[in-house]
């Protein structure tokens, strides 16, 4: 239902915003203009969240090889250095050269990284500290023929306001969002991906102040071997 709803929605949406955009340029007038920016922007925000709707709807085709986690997060961050939103915010690292590789997919993997990165940053405010951490997971394993496979986890942490307690039960439901003009899709597309990995991801308050979210997935078969 979600998924023919999202595809129903987007077809005047691409309507609507062809007819802003052709008044847009017959119009003078700057309120007018100024009225016609807001359509197009708004048409352009709902556009987003359908299909943020339409992806999280429907199961992701997986198309799996050994990834490099480390490769995956240094692109997010080049991604998100080119914002607006990154200020003068610092980045600190602590990344585990000699980790394995992952199996997944590498553009879903980066649509994960990316959203928690753009929370953190939007978080921030503009000032503080973004910190990326990778490590071998020695709590979790899962049972194979070949023996027990191992997981790896990616830290993205942030010294920002963290989460209130009573929100932290609902950070991952569809729609629930703690800012103003949150869809409350993000993190619920988040988990939805790294569960079609095989793997886990949770928010955790940080000790010195902040928020901390914990990304597990599996290390590649073939590392196992």
């Amino acid at each position: 239902m979600a998924s023919g709803l999202a595809h129903e929605i987007k077809n005047p949406l691409g309507g609507i915003k062809g007819a802003a955009q052709l008044l847009r340029g017959a119009v003078s007038d700057p309120e007018l203009v100024r009225c016609t920016d807001i359509i197009i922007r708004e048409v352009e925000r709902l556009d987003g969240l359908v299909e943020q709707l339409r992806e999280l709807s429907t199961a992701p085709r997986l198309h799996l090889e050994a990834v490099n986690i480390h490769r995956v997060l240094n692109d997010v961050v080049e991604l998100q250095r080119q914002s607006p939103a990154w200020g003068a915010v610092a980045l600190r690292t602590a990344f585990d050269p000699s980790l394995p590789p992952v199996r997944g997919d590498r553009a879903q993997l980066t649509q994960v990284f990316l959203n928690l990165m753009k929370n953190a940053l939007e978080a921030l405010g503009g000032t503080g500290e973004l910190l990326l951490s990778t490590r071998l997971e020695a709590r979790f394993h899962i049972r194979r023929r070949s023996g027990r496979g191992r997981f790896l986890s990616v830290l993205v942490e942030d010294t920002g306001p963290g989460i209130p307690e009573e929100h932290q039960a609902q950070l991952f439901s569809p729609f629930f969002s703690t800012k103003a003009r949150g869809t409350g899709l993000g993190l619920a597309l988040c988990q939805r991906i790294v569960g079609e990995h095989g793997g886990t991801i949770g928010y955790e308050p940080r000790p010195a102040g902040g928020a901390r979210f914990r990304v597990t997935l599996p290390v590649s078969q073939d590392a196992d071997r």
